[in-house]
């Protein structure tokens, strides 16, 4: 089971530093590790006659007990390197020498489930967000001015409602010198922005208000399980490049602006809008708010289809037909321009009606 020794368990720290692939003797080798307990690590390291991890080297890969603590007390971790085929050969040796008879996956699962109570030792009692600040994800640049480091953001030319950025053209051309930074989208720092208040709003309600929560932002469906470190039991477990074939192919690909795991609501996928914030910039009229809010519904619509059917296939292993509701959010948009746009369209009437949640909830998350 992959996990990344440390000191002690971080809140929002993952069960992993990342594994490691190098090239050795024109093979692909990888870094696995493997969480056993103190009793079998004793086992595995008896001296009396020969030492039974010497025994598991004869498969071809290198292990060793990692010298650092693990991240769960009473566990240690087995550091194999080889190839994909030799740790599956090693992991199930290591097994028999410690006379465990569960599969790789199980053994994994076990240990990530200790992980996450170890980290996390409120979780059954209050809110906890993944990262636990929010991060904003728009490129930039360190550079100096009048002796102080500034982030200088660039955009591209031609945008309208830049006022939430900085201008460079003047300092470009007094220090050609330096490149310029990236070129960026306005609409890449108001997705920001709309994120960020999302995240904000979210946090302080649930805490506010007690709930038992974990939140997620802005997850790739590539990064779970998607380390090297894990494949070794990730390849045994649904993942988002085994999505089924009856399903679209670029679905394999996408990502969860906001997942929330909630013990009363079951997982809740929030897909976040930033229209709205320039339109009085745009001189936009009625009409095309009223259309582009209506584009804005059907794109959301249909990447919540996605995430939807994602969260179903990563969960069939563990909970098959599980709940899931699906939010959109608008922060930069008030309800009433919401009503006014769907309306006068009974398509959109009937997918927001899907979309909405239990009204408990809604009041409170709108509110």
């Amino acid at each position: 089971m992959a996990a990344h020794p440390s000191s002690a368990p971080q809140q929002g720290q993952r069960p992993t530093g990342g594994g490691r692939q190098s090239s050795r003797g024109g093979g692909r080798v990888s870094v696995y590790l493997h969480a056993v307990t103190d009793e079998q690590a004793e086992l595995l390291t008896d001296t009396l006659n020969t030492s039974p991890l010497e025994e598991v080297k004869k498969s071809g890969v290198d292990v060793e007990l990692d010298s650092n603590p693990s991240p769960v007390p009473g566990m240690k971790i087995l550091n194999i390197r080889g190839a994909p085929s030799q740790i599956q050969a090693a992991v199930g040796l290591v097994s028999q020498k410690i006379g465990s008879k569960e599969t790789l996956s199980d053994q994994a699962q076990t240990f990530w489930l200790q992980w996450v109570q170890a980290a996390f030792p409120d979780l059954h009692s209050r809110a906890y967000f993944l990262p636990p600040v929010y991060f904003n994800r728009v490129p930039v640049t360190r550079q100096s001015v009048a002796g102080q480091d500034v982030l200088v953001l660039q955009s591209a030319p031609g945008q309208a409602g830049q006022s939430n950025q900085v201008p460079t053209s003047s300092f470009s051309a007094a220090h050609p010198s330096i490149s310029h930074p990236p070129r960026l989208q306005d609409s890449d720092v108001r997705d920001d922005a709309s994120m960020q208040r999302i995240f904000v709003c979210l946090q302080k309600m649930f805490e506010e208000n007690r709930d038992v929560v974990v939140g997620l932002t802005q997850l790739q469906f590539g990064q779970y399980l998607g380390e090297p470190c894990y494949a070794a039991a990730a390849m045994h477990l649904p993942l988002p490049s085994s999505l089924p074939s009856s399903l679209p192919q670029n679905w394999k690909r996408g990502d969860f602006d906001v997942l929330l795991i909630h013990r009363q609501y079951g997982l809740v996928v929030c897909e976040v809008k930033a229209f709205g914030d320039n339109i009085r910039v745009l001189k936009m009229s009625q009409q095309d708010v009223s259309n582009n809010i209506k584009k804005k519904l059907k794109d959301a619509a249909s990447q919540l289809d996605k995430a939807e059917a994602m969260l179903f296939h990563l969960v069939s292993d563990i909970a098959p037909g599980l709940r899931i509701t699906k939010v959109i959010a608008f922060p930069n948009l008030t309800g009433h321009q919401l009503q006014q746009a769907i309306s006068s369209d009974n398509n959109l009437i009937q997918v927001f009606t899907s979309l909405v949640l239990p009204s408990t909830f809604y009041e409170r998350f709108v509110n």
